[in-house]
C-alpha cells in the first residue's frame, strides 16, 4: 500500500493509499492511470481566499477552513450540494451564534475601555 504523505495526498495518490493491496494488484496499469487521473481532477486548486487552522478543545482538535474565489461548480452540482450540505443545521447555528457573541464581547470591551479612558 502507498503511503499517505502530503505530497501523495495532493497528487491524487490518496485514493490508492486507502485501497487494500489485493484490490490494487487486480487493476491493470490502464485502470490505475484512469483512476489516478479521475481522483486528481477533483483536487482543489488555488483559491484567492484560503484560510485553514485548527484549534485544540476538550481533548480533541477542531479545524476551520474558509475558501473563497470564483464559482466553478455547475448548477447541478451546486443544487446537489445545497441539499447534501444544508446551511441550517444545529452545529452551524451554534457556530454563528458563538462568532457573533465573540464580536459583541470585543465591541463591549472596546466601548468599556474607551469610556474608562475618556473619564480620566
Amino acid at each position: 500500500m502507498m503511503d499517505s504523505t502530503p505530497t501523495n495526498v495532493m497528487s491524487g495518490e490518496w485514493l490508492f493509499s486507502r485501497l487494500p493491496g489485493w484490490v490494487i494488484d487486480t487493476l491493470s496499469s490502464e485502470q490505475k492511470e484512469a483512476i489516478y487521473k479521475a481522483a486528481e481532477e477533483n483536487a482543489w486548486g488555488r483559491h484567492p481566499v484560503n484560510i485553514r487552522f485548527s484549534l485544540p478543545g476538550l481533548g480533541r482538535r477542531y479545524f476551520l477552513t474558509v475558501v473563497g474565489g470564483e464559482e466553478k461548480r455547475s448548477t447541478e452540482r451546486r443544487a446537489h450540494e445545497k441539499h447534501r450540505y444544508p446551511l441550517r443545521t444545529a452545529a452551524n447555528i451554534f457556530f454563528f451564534v458563538g462568532i457573533a457573541a465573540v464580536f459583541y464581547l470585543i465591541g463591549i470591551v472596546a466601548v468599556a475601555l474607551q469610556t474608562s479612558l475618556v473619564a480620566f
